[in-house]
């Protein structure tokens, strides 16, 4: 009789019965299909009641009967297979049978994610204050859409600037930046990327540069990711009043990824020039956000471009300061 409830539960609740079981050490079951987590820290669970759970990777107590997904180590090691969480140790139950403490977890995905599951997209809003050739009021306006796959990943990201000035005329600035990565083994990824930039307040008409290089994660934890980055760009750019340059520049560059309270992220990339040897350019850029509701952001973000050999009338650096809202979905 008992068997027959069982079955007769079952089939009113199938959904349950095949979705995985995640117990939390304050003793709370949620059942339902894993979605993802991502660097080590909040696992996504699809439940048939209460919709996506997000759950602290920490509080998790144990896992069982999940379905097959992709599972991605802090050293770079990926696996595929079925998981199970007990006593602090996550099993791939793959064939060979890979065991980790799971706390070396990076992250876990859907072997059959849909397109639109591997997209996430933000825009941005804010005001900014600028220390360039002079000092202006800005407002400004930013999107960005990136696609991440099992072996590779892809963006595009846009910011648009209007400078007001008091003692001149209004400028603007626009940037667009596309890159792609394909990864590759023990934290290394194959790089292509695509820039341009200009700004009327520096007299740049134009700048694309287009780069291909190799990154390698040198350091990969939960709270601190450190990248560096080399290889070739061609920089093709146009000043006011001066004729279209092309250059081959080499670049060398690294970025950090800080995850705690607020989230902080900063690159510095250098571009030595391989043609003109007293020419060298860098380029820094660094975003702080602090979660404000949901998906809405705090936001300081600022940059700062320097040339050794600048157009004449115009300085070394071009600086700048946004600070607004951020939406990410």
């Amino acid at each position: 009789m008992k068997l027959l409830r069982m079955a007769f539960v079952c089939l009113l609740f199938t959904s349950v019965c095949e979705a995985a079981e995640v117990r939390l050490s304050d003793g709370t079951v949620v059942y339902g299909t894993i979605l993802s987590l991502q660097d080590g820290d909040d696992l996504v669970v699809d439940t048939s009641f209460m919709g996506e759970v997000t759950i602290e990777w920490a509080a998790i107590e144990s896992v069982k009967d999940s379905q097959v997904v992709e599972v991605e180590l802090f050293d770079g090691t990926q696996q595929t297979g079925r998981v199970s969480v007990a006593g602090g140790s996550l099993l791939v139950d793959d064939g060979k049978g890979l065991t980790v403490d799971s706390t070396q977890v990076y992250s876990i995905a859907e072997v059959n994610e849909t397109f639109e599951e591997r997209i996430s997209a933000y825009t941005d809003v804010g005001s900014n204050f600028v220390r360039g050739n002079s000092r202006v009021s800005q407002v400004s306006l930013g999107a960005g859409v990136r696609y991440n796959a099992n072996k590779f990943e892809t963006g595009l990201r846009a910011s648009s600037i209007v400078n007001e000035q008091t003692d001149a005329p209004d400028t603007r600035r626009f940037t667009l930046n596309a890159d792609y990565a394909y990864k590759l083994n023990n934290g290394w990824r194959a790089l292509g990327y695509y820039q341009f930039e200009s700004d009327e307040q520096q007299g740049l008409d134009g700048r694309n540069i287009f780069g291909a290089g190799m990154g390698k994660r040198l350091i990969n934890q939960r709270r601190h990711r450190l990248e560096g980055i080399g290889g070739l760009a061609l920089n093709v750019e146009e000043f006011e009043g001066s004729p279209r340059n092309e250059s081959a520049e080499a670049f060398l560059g690294a970025a950090y990824r800080f995850r705690w309270v607020f989230d902080a992220d900063l690159s510095y990339t250098v571009y030595p020039s391989l043609e003109e040897s007293d020419r060298v350019r860098s380029e820094l850029n660094g975003s702080v956000s602090m979660d404000v509701f949901s998906d809405l952001d705090f936001k300081v973000t600022f940059y700062d471009r320097y040339d050794s050999s600048p157009p004449l009338g115009n300085k070394n650096n071009d600086t700048g300061l946004t600070v607004g809202l951020s939406w990410s979905y």
